[in-house]
């Protein structure tokens, strides 16, 4: 059975679909998208010190008047602080709260899970067969 390009894709896309769900505190459709975004920037201040919102806007790589929509709804969750920098009052730094740090320490516990249930039907072998497929793929895409 000669299996079509077209069909790998779909499979392909299939997982890395519901990898992104994995994102999600409760694998929930319904917020999935906008909390892409919110994990995103949550995963980067857990590493970072606090920080203005155009260098975080420029880290993640999106418009500052998104950020700023996406810190708002980071802030109503109570995940992220907002202070005024000691050096410059009108300069805004963003940190993660308390809360914050639980929900990223949370999904990224889901997500380990997660990430071992999908692999759990694959040999070793057959893991280190997909992960150098995937490295090969990459590399090609890389190179254009």
């Amino acid at each position: 059975m000669k299996i079509t390009d077209d069909e790998i894709i779909e499979a392909f896309y299939n997982v890395s679909r519901a990898i992104r769900h994995s994102y999600s505190p409760n694998g929930n459709d319904k917020n999935l998208e906008p909390f892409i975004g919110q994990y995103r920037c949550l995963l980067y201040l857990e590493n970072a010190k606090p920080i203005n919102q155009k260098d975080l806007a420029n880290a993640l790589n999106i418009r500052p008047a998104s950020l700023s929509e996406l810190l708002s709804k980071l802030e109503q969750k109570k995940y992220i602080i907002r202070t005024p920098s000691e050096k410059d009052k009108r300069n805004i730094l963003v940190s993660l709260s308390e809360e914050g740090m639980a929900e990223v320490k949370q999904c990224k516990k889901n997500q380990k899970k997660f990430h071992s249930k999908i692999l759990s039907s694959l040999s070793e072998e057959e893991k280190l067969q997909f992960y150098n497929i995937l490295l090969k793929i990459n590399d090609f895409n890389q190179k254009g």
